[in-house]
């Protein structure tokens, strides 16, 4: 499903270990990457030329272990003054089908890139965005992020609404299955819907029993799990207590996460998973 990968970097004490996250992804069939820093630039001054060469240098040099692990990767060093709206262009413009961040305990990426553009990928990308964890202090960053990051198909959790909005998100989890160990189906249901639909568990317990059943004919295990409560605590929670290595999960449309503020399913999960999510939007002309 995965070939072609752009990695939005910074150059944060967080790059290093967002870059031991990477080599994990030969395992989820991706063979390119690119990867993409941008250099933020205001309205009067642009970057010099220098810098921009410094920068493509510098990544080149991080590239060299990762073309080593066998990866086919690709240095892109680009200025703008929105970065995300450049990621999202210069993704356009190398077929990546995965972009790639990184993100912080009790902030979704708050300091990369003015503390901005990972927050505004979740809002805007149309493609499927993995929000690899990473912890706030540097030192705490290297030894956490490998041990998160490392065999995200150990054992995956799906988290679905069984709406049209999550059926990328179950089509790119059936999609992995062979190449994860395991993947559980959850969905959570609250207390109201319930009460006014009383054989909503059973109704939802058969659908996640039919796609446990394609992501077993793909040889990966699988358990259809119904809770109730909040959605992002739940999970997260489920998540937990299971020791899953990656939530998979659904983004409805280009509007349904407007804040981090506000909130929603998606980008409250992004903020307390304690692990990488994979967050699938519907197609943008569904």
């Amino acid at each position: 499903m995965f070939k072609t990968a752009m990695l939005a970097l910074d150059l944060s004490g967080a790059e290093e270990p967002l870059l031991d996250c990477i080599p994990e992804l030969l395992n989820w069939g991706v063979q390119r990457l690119v990867i993409v820093h941008i250099v933020r630039v205001g309205y009067v001054q642009g970057p010099g030329y220098r810098q921009l060469e410094d920068t493509t240098q510098w990544l080149d040099s991080r590239a060299a272990p990762l073309r080593a692990a066998g990866l086919q990767v690709e240095v892109s060093v680009r200025s703008a003054g929105v970065p995300v709206d450049e990621i999202l262009l210069a993704a356009a413009e190398a077929g990546a089908d995965l972009l790639v961040a990184g993100s912080r305990s009790q902030n979704l990426v708050s300091r990369l890139f003015l503390g901005s553009v990972a927050r505004d990928l979740v809002r805007k990308t149309t493609l499927p965005l993995l929000l690899q964890w990473i912890e706030p202090d540097a030192e705490g960053t290297a030894d956490h992020c490998r041990a998160v990051c490392t065999k995200t198909l150990r054992h995956v959790l799906l988290a679905t609404d069984l709406s049209k909005h999550a059926s990328e998100a179950e089509r790119a989890a059936v999609a992995l299955a062979g190449r994860a160990v395991r993947i559980d189906c959850l969905t959570v249901l609250s207390p109201r819907a319930i009460e006014s639909t009383p054989a909503l568990p059973l109704m939802t317990r058969a659908a996640l029993d039919a796609l446990v059943r394609q992501i077993e004919a793909g040889a990966s295990q699988g358990e259809a799990l119904v809770l109730q409560g909040d959605p992002s605590a739940a999970i997260a929670r489920a998540a937990q207590e299971r020791d899953c290595s990656l939530i998979i999960v659904g983004k409805h449309g280009q509007n349904w996460t407007q804040s981090m503020l506000i909130g929603s399913t998606a980008s409250r999960l992004c903020e307390i998973a304690g692990r990488p999510v994979l967050m699938v939007p519907l197609p943008i002309d569904q």
